[in-house]
């Protein structure tokens, strides 16, 4: 019962939190071809990106044609924070008569706090697979089709690329598809490839190209392949344009060294439709180059072609003066647009410098409020000062009026 439990956890934390990058695991897919009674030692890292100290729990989830195909010769990792990664390593013995096909399984790293470990319960925050692929050659003619496509941007020509493997004992003679792309139901177009032949066991690519008139968004290219009277069928998302964020500022007001102080930074969404779960994080390294400082804004939403700030607060207690090397991540989905930095740190400012993009820097204590102030002195100064030198002018012209009359 507490395997099964164990197991769902896991699953609803890879469902959940896809996009976390504290906790990876390299390489994402290990492909084997099959042979019968096959036996190797494959060796994987997992990697502690955060740089934290960090519990890990390693487990194996086959499908059915290799179950107790796979022995882990560890299933515990433990990390320092000075520890980036870490090898493992686990044997794969497959089975003899494994049907045609693709058969998968996956070894799973699932970082858990220590006092989950010790009470037995799932508590677990973040969780990476890499994949294990092993493919059964059919007796006949059959493939597996991919998508590549590039240069997808409005007014441009796109090349498409389907890569083809012969996954058969036969070679093909006759190869060739047809790619329909699709927005939501409505079929934009259809375009046809190239020919080519294919070697049993070989990959070949075919391609196409588009005079792209449509607009930014997302797509699905449904793609056809005929090969010797037999027919195979893929589709794939993809987009027009570039799904970007870019970093427009970043601003410090009323810093004081030993307080929170508050990043006001300024995101520019230049993909035309929403992005969902918008966040920064901002590193900040020590001498020695190492973590003294994560910081993370609350995720936020960022309507197409519009800007956003993102604010994060950076509790600055023990913080020395000086000069400081920092790295500001805008993550966004599975991309995130990375900005090396320079932070000066004084008594009471922070400036904030980049390479090859524009930051302004706030952070010796004057803010808008206070420059408000000061010009509204300085506007009611001049306007007293107006108001008595108009004074003065009128009265001493009235006398002097007064005089010319009394000369009369």
């Amino acid at each position: 019962m507490n395997k099964i439990m164990f197991l769902a956890g896991i699953l609803l934390v890879i469902l959940v939190l896809p996009g976390v990058a504290a906790l990876g695991i390299t390489p994402g897919r290990t492909t084997i071809d099959y042979e019968p009674g096959l036996e190797k030692e494959i060796q994987i890292s997992v990697l502690n990106n955060e740089h934290k100290p960090m519990k890990v729990i390693i487990t194996s989830v086959m499908k059915e044609d290799l179950q107790g195909a796979v022995t882990l010769f560890q299933d515990y990792l433990e990390f320092m924070p000075s520890e980036e990664r870490k090898d493992l390593n686990y044997n794969i013995k497959l089975p003899e008569g494994m049907p045609p096909g693709l058969h998968t399984g996956e070894i799973i790293a699932l970082e858990v706090p220590k006092s989950d470990l010790e009470e037995n319960t799932v508590g677990a925050t973040i969780a990476v697979v890499s994949q294990i692929y092993i493919y059964v050659p059919c007796p006949g003619k059959c493939i597996e089709l991919g998508l590549e496509v590039l240069d997808a941007e409005t007014d441009s020509l796109a090349t498409f690329i389907v890569p083809v493997i012969s996954r058969g004992e036969l070679d093909i003679k006759d190869l060739r598809a047809t790619i329909d792309i699709y927005r939501a139901s409505e079929k934009i177009t259809t375009l046809e490839t190239d020919y080519s032949s294919l070697e049993s066991g070989k990959r070949t690519e075919l391609s196409a190209k588009w005079n792209v008139s449509v607009e930014q968004g997302d797509y699905k290219a449904k793609i056809t392949a005929f090969y010797d009277g037999q027919t195979e069928y893929y589709e794939e998302d993809f987009t027009v344009g570039e799904k970007m964020v870019s970093i427009e500022s970043i601003i410090v007001n009323d810093f004081q060294l030993g307080e929170i102080a508050k990043l006001q930074i300024l995101v520019a969404n230049k993909w035309s439709e929403e992005l969902k779960e918008v966040y920064a994080n901002l590193l900040v390294y020590n001498d020695r180059e190492q973590v003294m400082a994560d910081i993370k804004s609350a995720t936020d939403s960022i309507p197409g072609l519009s800007k956003k700030e993102l604010v994060a607060y950076w509790d600055t207690a023990g913080v020395k003066e000086g000069e400081y090397s920092g790295k500001l991540m805008v993550v966004y989905g599975e991309k995130s647009t990375d900005k090396n930095l320079v932070l000066k740190v004084s008594e009471n400012s922070l400036d904030i410098t980049g390479v090859g993009y524009a930051i302004r820097p706030q952070g010796t204590g004057i803010n808008i409020t206070t420059i408000l102030i000061i010009i509204v002195v300085i506007l009611l100064i001049v306007n007293l000062a107006w108001f008595i030198f108009f004074s003065r002018f009128m009265k001493k012209r009235k006398e002097k009026k007064s005089r010319v009359i009394r000369a009369e």
